[in-house]
């Protein structure tokens, strides 16, 4: 039987309501309820979510003196008001979730919504992405519809709110959904993603590749992207080479014109540094040239440490299969190569899509490819430009033509460029508290309505709203635990500053007892 908590009262519109909250009930924010309404001939249970609950006592206003409010609460004397404001979604018809074109009247019961009746919004079914359950009912489920990121996806929250343990359930649903991922992994976040929570191996373990561009470790392997790949310019600015130093950077564009002539394209950083190093004793090189060899050289020496510039690059089937996560983990190298390293890759990707759905010859993949893209801000920033963002910016115009899709992770949407924050149609939002943030959230969504973003700074960790076309209407959602173990945590300073004691008091005990020694002369 419904249970019934509140009739409507006051002013209603199609879009919100209140209500009189019933003296037994005590209904919470982000709570999903039903009405009923007269539409296009037919009684129509419609799906409505509490904005806000208020309480009053007219025997207790802000002037009432302290002694009369304790004499009433002590005599159990209480008028209390519950009003609860309401914001209308829709009913369910042949197309889908329809907005009604009538306001609720006055007098109307306001049922609590029953299980079933929630979870027919709310689920997806095979297509489903289960991500957590709805906020306010730990037995429903909240699934995403994975069809739906087709128009791409971002995943927004405020540092340590959960955005990178939400992005890690989407990823392990997705492989559930025999899926093709690939993230871009700044700071280590998924390396790890082989293994459960709990140190047994992930159900998906041999379908998780980790390649690593610096210090692999015994089961990851050295990711590598083709020298020959990369323009002269870019790799003058990756060695440090200021734009001004036009001598130096020309230098770099003879080397690589003679070492392709002799060998082609299959070259590294290394060969360019023997190049230079030819330079530095040739006599048909000037004096001045000799020496700017000598500088550039050296500058090219600390880029080749890092291993990550190679003659050739993967094989594609090694970055991308069905059902697989490739965690390209670009920790411990600078900036400015994570960039010019992402923009390479996402080009291939998307290249492949291209050429497969044109029916070209050459290098192609022909299943949908979804990236996942951390720090995201930082790669395709609103105010500078970087080489990641002007391809994620046509990935996210173009992409979903050829099967390209986007889930973006960052901190500071203002940040982001608000074009390619647009192309995001479908959100995932946490804990925001900065206020261009939330601002940049509202206008860059056409289904997060204001209210809705008003709400965000009071989310706790772990809590979201989902909106856009990957859910039928939008969803207050308790992110489940993650199955796969998270990588990139927080340094545990209280637990190394207690190592460090320790290691302090045997060291001064050892120092202690060496002491003790000499003074007895053993």
């Amino acid at each position: 039987m419904p249970e019934t908590i509140g009739r409507v009262v006051g002013e209603t519109s199609s879009n919100s309501f209140q209500f009189a909250v019933a003296e037994a009930a005590n209904p919470a924010v982000f709570e999903y309820i039903r009405i009923e309404l007269e539409e296009e001939g037919k009684r129509r249970e419609v799906l409505a979510q509490i904005q806000s609950v208020s309480r009053r006592d007219p025997g207790m206003q802000g002037g009432t003196p302290i002694e009369a409010v304790e004499a009433m609460s002590d005599r159990g004397v209480s008028n209390t008001q519950t009003v609860a404001r309401a914001r209308v979604i829709g009913y369910a018809s042949e197309t889908g979730t329809t907005r009604p074109r009538h306001a609720p009247r006055p007098g109307d019961p306001v049922e609590r919504a029953p299980n079933q009746f929630l979870e027919d919004f709310v689920t997806v079914g095979d297509a489903g992405l289960e991500i957590g359950n709805v906020l306010t009912r730990a037995s429903v489920p909240a699934e995403m519809d994975i069809g739906g990121l087709n128009r791409h996806l971002a995943i927004l929250a405020a540092t340590g709110a959960g955005k990178s343990h939400t992005a890690g359930v989407m990823i392990e649903e997705m492989l559930r959904s025999n899926a093709t991922v690939v993230a871009i992994d700044p700071h280590g976040d998924y390396v790890q993603m082989r293994e459960e929570a709990d140190g047994e191996a992930f159900e998906h373990t041999d379908r998780v590749e980790v390649l690593k561009a610096r210090s692999p470790g015994d089961d990851e392997t050295q990711f590598t992207v083709k020298t020959s790949a990369i323009r002269e310019d870019k790799l003058a600015s990756l060695a440090g080479i200021n734009d001004s130093a036009s001598n130096q950077r020309r230098l770099i564009k003879n080397a690589v014109e003679e070492i392709e002539e002799d060998s082609g394209d299959a070259y590294t950083v290394e060969d360019i540094v023997d190049k230079m190093k030819e330079f530095e004793d040739r006599e048909d090189i000037s004096s001045e040239d000799q020496e700017n060899a000598v500088k550039v050289g050296y500058k090219l020496e600390r880029l080749a440490n890092y291993d990550v510039f190679g003659a050739s690059s993967h094989r594609l089937d090694r970055l991308v299969s069905p059902r697989q996560l490739t965690v390209i983990d670009l920790s411990g190298i600078p900036f400015n190569a994570q960039d010019i390293i992402t923009r390479l890759v996402l080009d291939r990707l998307y290249q492949a899509r291209i050429a497969e759905s044109l029916g070209e010859s050459g290098e192609t993949y022909e299943y949908p490819v979804f990236t996942v893209v951390e720090e995201a801000h930082r790669f395709c920033p609103g105010e500078d430009s970087t080489s990641a963002g002007e391809k994620l910016g046509e990935i996210a115009r173009e992409g979903r033509k050829f099967g390209m899709f986007l889930s973006l992770i960052t901190q500071r949407p203002s940040r982001i460029d608000q074009d390619v924050l647009s192309q995001c149609n479908s959100m995932i939002a946490q804990r925001i508290i900065n206020g261009r943030d939330q601002d940049a959230v509202t206008k860059a969504s056409e289904s997060m309505a204001e209210d809705l973003a008003e709400e965000l700074p009071g989310l706790n960790v772990g809590e979201a709203i989902v909106t856009g076309p990957a859910v039928d209407v939008p969803l207050t959602v308790k992110i489940r635990e993650r199955h796969t173990r998270h990588g990139g945590d927080d340094i545990d300073i209280h637990g190394n500053l207690r190592d460090a004691g320790e290691a302090v008091e045997e060291a001064e005990e050892l120092s202690s007892d060496l002491g003790e020694r000499d003074e007895l002369g053993v």
